[in-house]
């Protein structure tokens, strides 16, 4: 057992080297900066952020023991940016995200990274970013970590997964980066390559249990996305995709061999904002490809779908209502979760694999920096929960609610 545990430990140290050594080198130019006696501190920017939730449901758990209240979900985020040259900016994010089962609190680099901007217009600009970068997925993957910037107290669910939020959230390598204003409205486009940081968390949600093998990334993840908003930003309309694979090697006591998952995971995204009101919709797919499992697993490809429609309205500056419906499946052609339940031998129960939820919610902006909101959810089916905190798929409730609180302070 120890063995193993050495070898998962050993697995994730390079990822964790590089992002720390981004960091260091960050904090080593500003030093450096300061030593000089220069104005750097006209260049420096530090923001940060403390967010803290309360979750309730009235069956099955989400960010610890919710069906009794759970304070389970803290968020403390500290980032720096500096301005290093006219083209150059070097910026990191040191986050210490406490969720339930899924997360302990202990402090991570979200982002480490210098960005190069080495051709910028009035109308134009071209750039490269490197190191540990937020991927640009859908509409709210790369600002999902600030709670104001959330459509809700969490991201929708049913495309932007939680279980696996270190996985979308960011990867090691190389973006560049292009933005061009035209007459009809503003274009943005991103392309990186890199490897993606792989926790227990993602192990859980793509093979429903913590084996004692090593799941990690294998080869060069590819992300990419088209983006286009008005002048008036009324209309913002998005296209986004990341290919990755995922290599496991299974331990001698595993009841699967060693293999892989690849997948492709898109999102389409539209949203239109008026004065008082806006409207987002966002279709997701993942075509996922188990291979050299075994039987067990092999059999169990399929495309996941997601998708939803938020509506929003601005009773005062101050004051916002919000209503979301969401509907997601594990496999679109199996929607009522009957195949798939029948893969596990009826101990997955079909409502484990899809979800059908409504939201309705509350925003209060108690000041420019404190923030308050309330929701309630009513859920059908239970496909989001995460498999760590819900190990027994037989004892999950089809039918459930939950209403959360959350307060977030950002300087």
């Amino acid at each position: 057992m120890r063995r193993l545990v050495n070898s998962r430990c050993s697995a994730e140290r390079p990822a964790r080297r590089l992002a720390s050594r981004g960091v260091a080198i960050l904090l080593f130019m500003l030093w450096a900066q300061t030593s000089a006696g220069e104005g750097w501190n006209d260049d420096l920017q530090i923001h940060g952020f403390l967010t803290q939730g309360f979750v309730h449901t009235t069956d099955n758990r989400f960010f610890g023991g919710s069906d009794d209240g759970s304070f389970d979900f803290t968020e403390l985020g500290v980032n720096l940016s500096y301005r290093a040259a006219p083209s150059v900016l070097l910026s990191g994010q040191l986050l210490s995200r406490r969720a339930g089962d899924m997360y302990d609190g202990s402090p991570d680099v979200d982002f480490a990274l210098v960005d190069w901007n080495f051709s910028n217009t009035p109308g134009s600009s071209l750039g490269v970013v490197a190191g540990r970068i937020k991927n640009s997925l859908g509409l709210y993957n790369d600002t999902r970590d600030v709670a104001f910037t959330r459509p809700g107290v969490f991201v929708p669910q049913q495309i932007y997964f939680d279980s696996v939020r270190n996985l979308l959230l960011s990867a090691d390598g190389l973006q560049l980066y292009a933005r061009r204003s035209t007459d009809a409205g503003n274009w943005a486009f991103n392309l990186g390559a890199g490897t993606n940081p792989v926790d227990k968390n993602v192990e859980y949600a793509y093979l429903g249990r913590d084996y004692g093998g090593d799941l990690d990334s294998s080869g060069v993840s590819w992300i990419a996305r088209a983006e286009f908003e008005t002048h008036d930003g009324a209309w913002r309309l998005a296209f986004s995709a990341a290919k990755a694979k995922l290599d496991f090697s299974a331990a001698a006591s595993d009841p699967i061999g060693s293999g892989n998952i690849d997948f492709l995971y898109w999102i389409a995204s539209l949203q239109y904002n008026a004065e008082r009101w806006s409207l987002t919709a966002e279709y997701m797919e993942e075509p996922v490809d188990f291979d050299d499992f075994g039987p067990l697993y092999d059999e169990r490809d399929s495309t996941v779908q997601g998708y939803y429609l938020q509506g929003s309205y601005l009773f005062r500056h101050d004051l916002e209502f919000v209503m979301r419906y969401s509907e997601g499946f594990g496999d679109k052609h199996d929607r009522g979760g009957r195949k798939q339940s029948g893969q596990t031998f009826g101990i997955a129960p079909p409502h484990t694999f899809y979800q059908k939820d409504v939201i309705l919610g509350i925003r209060w902006d108690v000041t420019p920096r404190f923030m308050l909101r309330a929701e309630h959810q009513w859920a059908r089916g239970t496909w989001t929960l995460s498999n760590r905190e819900n190990p027994l798929p037989a004892e999950r409730v089809k039918d459930w609610n939950m209403f959360s609180l959350l307060g977030s302070y950002r300087f």
